[in-house]
């Protein structure tokens, strides 16, 4: 019993310090018709069941950058208009790793010849033993804990910010006044001080999402809690810690 102890834990620290020997992937394309990037970092890449998605997702993308800015190339030639080159870039950062769980962000920029180009932000959480993507709700010991235990906390600093870039205004849609659902946001475990546990959470609302495009994303960070820890299902809590300044 007490080799087997051995043995996982010599696995897990193995695992762990596996994305140190990988290296970041980045590929690019300039031409007249488009502009195109795609990266992301060594802890993603060290993964192989990761690192092989990240190159399906990127492939697909340029196919379809490529589509586009042919078909606006074309019917720009058609209305005898300027054609203006297509932009895409889609970045994934790792922002905290336990040994169990790696979190990345994405920030992805688009361009087709429109008013101004678009950026989105998304997240996703890679649990190493299971060899898999999972949601965040999955680290929570029942459905909707993720939810109850931050929605009144985000939301009352996401009004402050608001408040804030406003000077007090109120906007006249009504969903730029109101909490986003957390499913139109990017929420990633968060790990500030890089010791391998993560002690925040970020919620990133993309232009639109919590306010009109010139208001640009919303990012705000929660602190890990006592409350929520005790949220969290046993077998993840040890990835996670109190935030302490």
């Amino acid at each position: 019993m007490r080799q087997g102890i051995i043995t996982a834990l010599i696995v897990a620290a193995a695992t762990f310090a596996a994305p140190a020997a990988a290296r970041p992937f980045h590929s690019a394309l300039n031409n007249h018709d488009l502009k195109f990037d795609y990266q992301w970092p060594a802890e993603a890449a060290a993964i192989p069941a990761l690192d092989h998605r990240f190159h399906a997702d990127m492939d697909k993308a340029l196919t379809n950058a490529k589509a586009s800015a042919r078909d606006d190339v074309k019917l720009a030639r058609e209305q005898k208009r300027n054609f203006n080159q297509h932009y895409y870039s889609l970045k994934w950062t790792a922002v905290g790793q336990s040994p169990r769980l790696l979190s990345l962000e994405s920030e992805n920029s688009l361009f087709e010849g429109g008013a101004h180009p678009m950026t989105t932000y998304g997240a996703l959480l890679w649990d190493r033993r299971e060899n898999r993507a999972i949601g965040l709700g999955a680290v929570f010991a029942r459905s909707g804990d993720l939810t109850a235990v931050t929605h009144s906390a985000y939301c009352k600093a996401l009004d402050a910010e608001r408040a804030k870039r406003r000077q007090g205004m109120k906007m006249d849609l009504a969903e730029f006044n109101a909490c986003p659902k957390y499913s139109d946001l990017a929420i990633s475990p968060f790990d500030t001080d890089k010791d391998g546990k993560f002690n925040g959470l970020r919620f990133v609302a993309s232009p639109y999402v919590a306010g009109p495009y010139a208001e640009g994303e919303y990012a705000i960070t929660l602190p890990v809690t006592l409350k929520l820890l005790a949220a969290l299902r046993p077998d993840y809590r040890s990835s996670f810690e109190l935030y302490r300044q």
